[in-house]
């Protein structure tokens, strides 16, 4: 089996196992008695637990022969914890069992990246990361719809918990026989030095990068841990209504994954990126405003379209400006991210107690939309360059980005629909031919 094969195989998986139980966290917290803080402390503590595990992986990692192999058994043993978690009947204990959880599945984080940036090509990497992310969401959609129903006819059974450990296995398993990179074998002690070092940082392009994502982050998940809470709490929403707004999640991401890749190859990252975060930052907005599920679901297919569109190009642009230290990069990016992500659910948490979820809602939507401003200095940049502190409010830059964002969603609903009228016709003929 050829590696590219492998990879798509674990992803798909991968995604099945995850998506049993993740999109359903704050619903078994809940149902534990969970409070709106703890919830927000939930997802805190995993950012934080994610830096720590991210840090010694990543030093590790570098100092070892065989990274897939330890990929393997790290993100295994993550599994496993699906056991003890199926148990737990205390939020506090929840909270323990996640954040363990947490650190095996983050420890190796950046093998799987690095083995992605190098099997695939800079000038096809757009197209094949989007068909990884289509790949995966194949997984999380069946795995929606299985746990959806699951959850609202049985509760939270042992049963869901046990199906996600063999898919999650069984992710592992086909990555075994993967041709390894040759290393240099390096003392442990001299990768973590180099690691610590921050060496890394005096890249102006990349130092420029954390800073933006840094913000951007912590004004996303200000919002984020409370959008579940907000269904549940605000529109009754029960575990079919839950796993409804996922899986239309999942439907755009398949849809329009390949599109966006394509549209990421042509256009440039920079461009795409700029494009996607309009949907992004209105998202909260959209639901104070939505009084019943179905307005909901409506727009969750405008905010996913753009964080679709996000995902992909941030990871293609961080890849182009990584090849010459992936994992290193990689490993900062997630760091930092972590940081202000867990800084930003913690805030979550306390506001929500003292403010309301609603509240805390329309404050993510401001501080994302003031972030956003931040990503105009990114790389990438063609033509004619604005100077000056408020340089992306001058006519000539507005009036260039509203044209910019017509022609790339112009473009990506273009492609979409041709890659789903391709992929018909060869259905037919197919059905023909026989």
């Amino acid at each position: 089996m050829r590696d590219e094969k492998r990879v798509k195989y674990s992803t798909f998986f991968s995604s099945l196992a995850g998506s049993l139980f993740s999109p359903f966290l704050t619903l078994y917290a809940l149902s534990l008695g969970a409070s709106n803080f703890q919830i927000g402390l939930i997802s805190s503590l995993t950012s934080i637990v994610s830096i720590i595990a991210q840090l010694i992986g990543t030093s590790i990692a570098e100092s070892v022969k065989r990274k897939i192999l330890l990929y393997i058994i790290i993100d295994s043993i993550g599994y496993l914890f699906f056991i003890p978690i199926s148990l737990v009947n205390n939020p506090n204990h929840l909270l323990i069992l996640i954040s363990l959880q947490t650190f095996f599945f983050s420890f190796p984080l950046q093998v799987w990246n690095e083995l992605l940036v190098i099997i695939f090509p800079k000038w096809r990497r757009g197209r094949e990361i989007g068909l990884i992310n289509k790949i995966g969401s194949l997984g999380s959609l069946i795995a929606y719809v299985v746990a959806g129903y699951t959850i609202r006819k049985f509760g939270f059974i042992p049963y869901l918990f046990y199906t996600a450990i063999c898919s999650g296995l069984l992710s592992d398993i086909v990555l075994l026989g993967m041709k390894e990179k040759t290393y240099n074998t390096k003392e442990v002690l001299s990768s973590f030095k180099e690691t610590f070092s921050f060496k890394i940082l005096k890249e102006s392009e990349f130092r420029n990068l954390i800073l933006i994502i840094s913000a951007f982050n912590f004004s996303v998940s200000v919002g984020a841990p409370m959008f579940s809470v907000y269904l549940i709490k605000n529109l009754n929403a029960d575990s079919i209504q839950l796993s409804l707004v996922s899986i239309i999640s999942l439907i755009v991401t398949l849809v329009f994954s390949e599109a966006w890749g394509f549209v990421i190859d042509f256009l440039g990252r920079r461009k795409v990126i700029l494009a996607s975060l309009p949907l992004i930052s209105l998202y909260p907005l959209f639901y104070v405003f939505s009084a019943k599920m179905s307005e909901i679901y409506f727009f969750t297919i405008i905010g996913q379209l753009g964080w679709v569109a996000f995902n992909l190009a941030m990871f293609s642009y961080l890849s182009d400006i990584s090849e010459d230290s992936i994992s290193k990069k990689f490993m900062f990016f997630n760091v930092f991210s972590s940081i202000s992500s867990s800084l930003g659910s913690f805030l979550s948490g306390i506001l929500a107690e003292k403010i309301g979820v609603a509240s805390v809602l329309i404050i993510s939507f401001w501080m994302r939309l003031f972030s956003s401003f931040f990503f105009f200095k990114l790389g990438e940049k063609k033509g004619y360059t604005p100077r000056g502190l408020f340089s992306f409010l001058s006519p000539y830059t507005l009036s260039s980005y509203v044209e910019s964002f017509i022609s790339v969603y112009s473009m990506v609903f273009k492609e979409a629909r041709k890659t789903i009228m391709d992929k018909i016709s060869k259905k037919l003929e197919e059905i023909f031919k026989k």
